[in-house]
């Protein structure tokens, strides 16, 4: 049995417990190896999301020259923890005046969505059960769902500072949204595939990120923009609305929003590195030995996603919050034609078949 993906673990595990009870059929194994997939790719997400928080806190400790979370726990590693801890023994209260059903289907829908894209986003070959071909269209769809949700959240609060963060978290990724989604056609038009396996199996040679620079760039942003961090933090923009759309949500329901977000944040990250980075793959020229050992498709998957993030703490260490008026205009003026001049940068490309610097490569478009 191969251990080589995440699939190939849980389906060792589900052979290995099958093998003490005779006669168990191959159905169940094959049913009890997806349980155990699903359980650890839960958890798989809910750790790294926990060590993301910790990571940019670091981050953020060092770009302003001090140390972070050090208290609790070795290197402040058990600082989340605590918070989380915190947060499960508060109560939570909801106004008086406000929707119960939106008030509470809101966060957990928010939630919910985010931690459903991870079940097809592929983190090496085996890593889900099979491949979806529309995958892309799949988690992109999935992930579109947030503005419905946060808006949901903020009206049923009855609050006028948390319908105006709704209506412009809804404003603003409404706005980014249109950008990526013309980006994805330029790394589409490329690899020819919706399946986000397939894309990352085209980048063996090359990756997307060196042809497909301008989508690249379109899609960073709009991905800043989705994830709501600085400088698109505007519909949160504690100075001015409180805590924006959440101003009235407390104990786990306040924990479901900050822990989607960064759910969004590490979705957002894979997505960069599957589409643009040769997802957990490394160039063919790389010696075997970085390679050949147990799951380096994942290890290498996650470096990838880690640094990635590192550059979005970057840029929150580096950049201010922007206006309303500046972040839409962006958002329609400027990168809806960037995107539209990548797609036909990607139609151009896969007509020549060369890339700049590189020369021609007979693979590309194919």
């Amino acid at each position: 049995m191969s251990v080589q993906s995440l699939y190939g673990v849980a389906s060792l595990i589900a052979t290995t417990l099958a093998s003490l009870v005779p006669g168990v059929p191959g159905y169940l194994v094959t049913l009890l190896a997806d349980l155990i997939f699903g359980a650890i790719l839960l958890a798989a997400s809910m750790i790294n999301t926990i060590v993301l928080i910790w990571y940019e806190r670091k981050l953020l400790g060092r770009f302003m020259d001090r140390r972070g979370a050090m208290h609790v726990g070795y290197a402040g590693l058990l600082q989340n923890f605590a918070d989380g801890l915190k947060l499960f023994r508060k109560n939570t209260y909801m106004p008086s005046e406000a929707d119960r059903l939106g008030f509470y289907t809101g966060p957990t829908a928010y939630m919910v969505s985010s931690l459903v894209i991870f079940g097809v986003l592929p983190i090496s070959t085996g890593w889900d059960n099979g491949s979806l071909p529309l995958s892309l269209l799949l988690a992109l769809v999935i992930f579109s769902f947030a503005p419905l949700f946060i808006f949901i959240s903020a009206w049923s609060s009855n609050n006028k500072y948390s319908l105006m963060g709704g209506m412009r978290s809804a404003a603003q990724m409404i706005a980014y949204e249109v950008p990526i989604l013309i980006a994805v056609v330029a790394v589409v038009v490329v690899s020819g595939s919706f399946d986000l396996t397939t894309i990352v199996m085209e980048q063996q040679n090359y990756w997307f990120a060196i042809p497909l620079v301008l989508a690249l760039i379109v899609f960073v942003a709009g991905m800043l923009a989705e994830m709501e961090r600085i400088p698109f933090d505007l519909p949160e923009a504690e100075a001015e609305l409180v805590e924006g759309w959440n101003t009235e949500y407390g104990g786990m329901l306040f924990a479901f929003f900050m822990l989607a977000d960064y759910l969004r944040a590490l979705i957002g990250s894979i997505l960069i590195v599957l589409l643009f980075l040769g997802g957990w793959t490394l160039p063919t020229y790389v010696p075997s030995a970085l390679t050949n050992f147990p799951l380096a498709g994942i290890f290498w998957f996650m470096v990838k996603t880690y640094l990635v993030f590192g550059v979005f703490v970057w840029v929150r260490a580096s950049l201010p919050r922007v206006r309303t008026d500046q972040l839409l205009r962006v958002g329609w003026l400027r990168m809806v034609p960037l995107a539209l001049a990548s797609v036909v940068l990607a139609a151009a490309l896969v007509v020549v078949k060369c890339l700049p610097l590189i020369g021609c490569v007979p693979g590309i478009g194919s």
